[in-house]
Parts: structure tokens; sequence; C-alpha cells
């Protein structure tokens, strides 16, 4: 049996599958502040599905963090995820880490095309590189380069890079983050935090509005600081996705993956969006030649973990 994760600051996704075929038995969704730990969520998911844990033969995990060989600590959420302890849990399983968004940008590789939403339409190059980020409970990039025929997918920790701010409203947003923080990065703007950020700094409030209430306040035009978080945040997370498609080159796609990208889609198929991507003086020529689409599926991390046991 194969037990494949995706472990991040909001949720826990969870799934068991068959070794031999890779058929799913089993999946489920839990949010990740229920648990103290890794090992009590998956207690409680063996339990639910009347699986033994010596059972469990392989187990490849996705982690929300900087990925070392024997512990990870998780970025957004207060776990310290070890081998060790793991290895004592499921006695007969393989362990293996992964980075989430290396395990998302594998996860791209299975999703149908019909969960792949549009952003800026363009033919993919066959065997290039493709770029795959996203905003969630903080901001993932990661990439695939093909060798041999075949996708592997390598991690970054690109999301925290200093914030570039162009323009003067943008400088004071930097200003603001940093004395927050003591550091502006981009992650710090573009995830479900920094959307709350943007709203506070627009309108002054000391104590940021949740996430999912901006964006319900946006789309039903009960606050227009809402709405022009919104619409910053679509330009900022364009502006950031051309700066990273220079440095990658991603002819196969750019893919943008995480619970707030789903849940802005309909923003980020507004002009704000492909205008900041295309923005870059002598090189905007070339931008228009990147297909970018958005990833309606949340299940991505999950279904690369699941990809890696499968085909390591």
């Amino acid at each position: 049996m194969i037990l494949a994760a995706d472990i991040g600051g909001t949720s826990c996704r969870l799934l068991l599958a068959n070794a031999a075929d890779g058929s799913v038995v089993a999946e489920s969704h839990y949010p990740s502040q229920d648990f103290p730990n890794l090992e009590a969520a998956i207690d409680r998911f063996l339990a639910e599905q009347e699986v033994a844990p010596t059972s469990v033969e392989k187990v490849v995990l996705a982690l929300a963090g900087p990925v070392t060989r024997d512990c990870v600590a998780l970025t957004n959420l207060p776990w310290l995820v070890c081998r060790k302890s793991l290895q004592e849990q499921l006695p007969n399983a393989g362990i293996e880490f992964l980075n989430d968004f290396q395990a998302a940008a594998l996860g791209v590789l299975e999703v149908e095309e019909t969960k792949l939403l549009p952003v800026q339409a363009q033919a993919e190059t066959p065997g290039a590189r493709k770029l795959v980020m996203g905003a969630g409970t903080g901001m993932g990039v990661a990439y695939l380069h093909c060798e041999s025929d075949r996708y592997r997918a390598w991690p970054t920790e690109a999301g925290h890079m200093s914030f570039a701010p162009a323009d003067h409203r943008q400088w004071e947003l930097a200003k603001y983050l940093r004395h927050k923080y003591g550091r502006a990065s981009w992650e710090r703007v573009l995830s479900g935090p920094g959307l709350a950020d943007l709203h506070a700094f627009l309108t002054g409030r000391s104590e940021p509005l949740p996430p999912a209430q901006v964006m319900d306040a946006a789309d039903q035009k009960q606050d227009a600081a809402a709405k022009e978080a919104l619409e910053l945040f679509s330009r900022l997370y364009g502006s950031y996705c051309g700066d990273l498609a220079l440095a990658w080159q991603p002819t196969g796609g750019i893919f943008l993956t995480g619970g707030v990208t789903t849940h802005a889609a309909h923003w980020l198929t507004r002009p704000a969006f492909v205008e900041a991507f295309r923005d870059k003086g002598r090189m905007s020529a070339l931008m228009t030649g990147f297909p970018i689409h958005i990833v309606m599926e949340g299940r991505a991390g999950l279904l690369g973990a699941l990809h890696h046991a499968l085909n390591r």
C-alpha cells in the first residue's frame, strides 16, 4: 500500500493507493490546524480507513518547506516532520520527502486538460521547461525539466525573493511590509495572508481581514478597497510571474496553482495580470509567447506525490 500526502499550512490531503497499479483506495482532506503534528493526521486517516500502519509499504510526503534529509520544519505551520518518528509509526514503509511545489509540478503532469484555465493561450513547446507557481498559504515555485524524455521536478524557494516594487504605491507597500515583518518578500504579497495585508495597507486597518472575506467583499462589490486589493494582487502576480518567466524561459507552459489562485481565478483572467506579465521593457515581445494556465485542481500536490511514488 502507498500512502501519499500533501501537507500545507492550511490543509492536509492524504490518499492510499495500491502499490501494484496505483489505483486510489481512499482519500481524505483535513484542516492542518486540527492536529498537533503529522503523525496524528496519519493516525486518524489510517484509522478511518481501517488500515494497519504495518501494511503501508511506501510513503511520499509533499511538505510546504525547505526539504532536508531527516527533518523538515514547515514554513507556515508549527510542525516538525521527522523521518525517524514516521518510521516508528510506519515500520515497513520506505519514506520520501518532497517539497510541496516539487510535488505540485509533478501533479501538473497528471491534471486533466479540462481543469486547465487559459490565461495566455499559446502552444506549448514539446519537451520544453515548465514553470509551476502558486499563491496559497504561501507562494511556491518549482519547475519541470525534461531529461531523457521524462520530466523531473526541481523545487525552489523563489517565493522568498525580495519584493520588487514598480511604482510609488508599491514602494509604500514595501515600506509597510518591511515595518511589519522586517523584510518584504514576494510571499508577503502573493499569498492568502499577503492579500489580507494588501487590503489592510489600502484601508489603514490595524488588523487585516481574513483573505476569504476580502475576496467575498470584492466579488459582491461591498468594499471598494477589497476590489482595489484584488486588482493590485492580480497586477503584482502577473509582474512576478513575468520575472520568473524571464529567468526560466518556460515555453512548455506556466501553470498557476494554489488555493488563493483558484479562488481568484476570475480576477487573474482579467487584463491586469497579462498586462503586468508582458510589461518587461525590451523583452515585452518575448513575453507573449509563453502559455499560461490556471490549474483548477486543488489536488495537484497530492497527485504529484502519488506520481513520484509510482515512477520513482
